[in-house]
């Protein structure tokens, strides 16, 4: 269970990441964003699902309506506007600073922009009213005069580097995160987010056994980089052998040997669509005892990469 929930926690830090993913060109920009997205990841399957309701929040506080963008000299103004209202939450507890790990817990809303102009990169969050403001190597906190709250409405105001400087993109995100890493396996861990744009669609890892054979349950695994796209996803699994499943991760058997090409796709929403491909030999009888087969050897692999993963991202967040 503990490698599920390390593999969790950074499929949650990757998508916050994401933020930096796509783009609209302008000098003043305002980007709607599509209303009812806000997302969360399934504990046991990994799938991201549309959710619509919480017992923890209002989920409307965190559904992104508009952002905009507009500059006068020097002086730039970010808004962001939700369905609900800009919630005031949370209290990050570091461990660094004498507090035990066991009780180590997220319990916070954050509203971030990322603004990307031809000579700076800009990353802007708020939370709880508080601000802050990365350029560069340079960070600072924004006082109560950057910064207001107006029911639904979040602005934002800070200097650029200079007047001269170009647009080129803005990406915004909300994100609720309550965690107990100390019951996280038993449910202490709460994941709701929206992205505006949203990145494009994308497909992790389509993964099956390089061998198999026949009358074997084989497993299929599909993962997605969660808040790509516009959740829901649909999912088709096509084995090569003129069988399918909608689910994410099936299993199938193949009765006949033979090298098969399988194809995983997933269709968001909007009707867009991505698709991996890789291939699998079926055998009369037997498998393969080669380690770099063995899906042991494969997890051994994954799970040091995710532990690795997951430690560093963790740390970034607290010392942010």
């Amino acid at each position: 269970m503990k490698h599920k929930n390390l593999w969790l926690i950074t499929m949650v830090m990757s998508s916050i990441l994401l933020i930096a993913a796509s783009s609209v060109q302008a000098a003043d920009e305002t980007i709607t964003d599509t209303l009812d997205d806000v997302s969360s990841i399934d504990y046991i399957t990994g799938e991201t699902i549309v959710v619509t309701s919480s017992p923890e929040i209002t989920v409307d506080n965190l559904d992104i309506v508009k952002t905009t963008y507009t500059k006068v000299g020097t002086q730039a103004t970010l808004t962001l506007q939700v369905q609900g209202i800009i919630e005031d939450r949370g209290k990050i507890i570091d461990p660094y600073g004498g507090d035990d790990f066991d009780d180590f817990d997220f319990n916070a809303v954050e509203y971030g922009f990322q603004l990307i102009t031809s000579e700076d990169e800009y990353m802007v969050s708020y939370s709880n009213k508080t601000g802050q403001l990365t350029s560069g190597m340079e960070q600072k906190n924004l006082t109560s005069s950057d910064f207001s709250v107006a029911g639904d409405t979040l602005t934002i105001t800070f200097t650029l580097g200079s007047s001269d400087e170009l647009y080129e993109s803005l990406s915004v995100t909300s994100t609720f995160i309550k965690a107990n890493f100390s019951s996280i396996e038993t449910g202490g861990l709460t994941y709701l987010s929206d992205i505006a744009p949203n990145p494009e669609l994308e497909i992790i890892e389509a993964y099956a056994p390089n061998l198999g054979s026949i009358g074997e349950a084989i497993q299929f695994n599909g993962s997605v980089q969660p808040l790509t796209g516009q959740p829901p996803y649909r999912y088709v699994w096509d084995f090569g052998d003129d069988s399918t499943s909608t689910l994410l991760n099936p299993t199938h058997i193949y009765t006949t040997a033979g090298t098969y090409t399988y194809t995983f796709t997933v269709i968001d929403q909007s009707e867009d669509s991505v698709s991996e491909t890789g291939t699998i030999t079926i055998s009369a009888e037997g498998g393969s005892t080669d380690e770099s087969s063995s899906p042991m050897y494969l997890f051994v692999i994954l799970l040091v990469i995710i532990i690795v993963v997951g430690i560093l991202v963790i740390v970034w967040i607290i010392r942010r």
